[in-house]
């Protein structure tokens, strides 16, 4: 069970948006720019992603779970350390190794890319305020909250068109699970949906990860 209610929850959230005010336009507007630099597709695009993903990850472990969360949860130091961690392997894969491009990776790949990433920059303070009345001051925002922060670097991932970095996808995949059970745990039952968009879009990295492989079959003379 979790150590607090769905009150409590919320009062970290908003303490947290009024201490940080009003960084949260300079994390949208980087999380605005990765997802800009998908377009040029070039691997310097693709370092700069990584650069501006793993800054998101690391300012949300250290200032959401190592500062707001830290009195309320036996386990804060321990998420800043997984979100840290992250975001530093984010930026060694992608910035300094160059591993992946991004573009368009085809209508389901892309489709789902686009619906994952809309969602963690409108859908998730929209529907909580309009569905759930949680005020504007208590909700999650793209770039600074962990929730958001996980469907933005999912849905990018979508966007390596071949070959997806699936280490960088496991982290997001428990905080997508750990959302889940934030919901049933405090009752929110519109966690669910970031939840399942991010159990949804690891599926699809798996699939086009290992089912591309697949298709590809062996390689001539082997």
């Amino acid at each position: 069970m979790l150590p607090f209610e769905a009150s409590t929850w919320l009062a970290i959230l908003g303490q947290y948006n009024t201490a940080i005010w009003p960084l949260h336009g300079i994390g949208a507007l980087l999380a605005l720019v990765a997802v800009g630099l998908v377009i040029p597709g070039s691997r310097a695009a693709g370092r700069v992603i990584g650069l501006l993903l793993g800054v998101l990850w690391i300012w949300t472990g250290v200032a959401f779970f190592g500062g707001s969360l830290a009195p309320f949860h036996f386990a804060s130091e321990w998420l800043a350390g997984v979100f840290v961690a992250q975001g530093l392997m984010l930026v060694f894969a992608l910035t300094l190794m160059g591993q992946a491009r991004f573009g368009w990776p085809g209508r389901l790949g892309g489709g789902a890319a686009m619906v994952v990433i809309a969602h963690a920059f409108v859908g998730y303070p929209l529907l909580d305020a309009a569905l759930a009345a949680t005020p504007w001051t208590q909700l999650q925002y793209v770039g600074v909250a962990p929730g958001p922060v996980m469907l933005l670097t999912l849905g990018l991932l979508l966007l390596v068109p071949s070959r997806p970095p699936l280490v960088l996808a496991i982290i997001p995949l428990l905080w997508a699970l750990v959302t889940g059970y934030m919901a049933w745990g405090l009752g929110q039952w519109l966690e669910f949906l970031p939840a399942a968009l991010g159990v949804g879009a690891f599926v699809l990295l798996l699939l086009r990860r290992f089912g591309g492989a697949a298709r590809a079959g062996p390689r001539p003379g082997v």
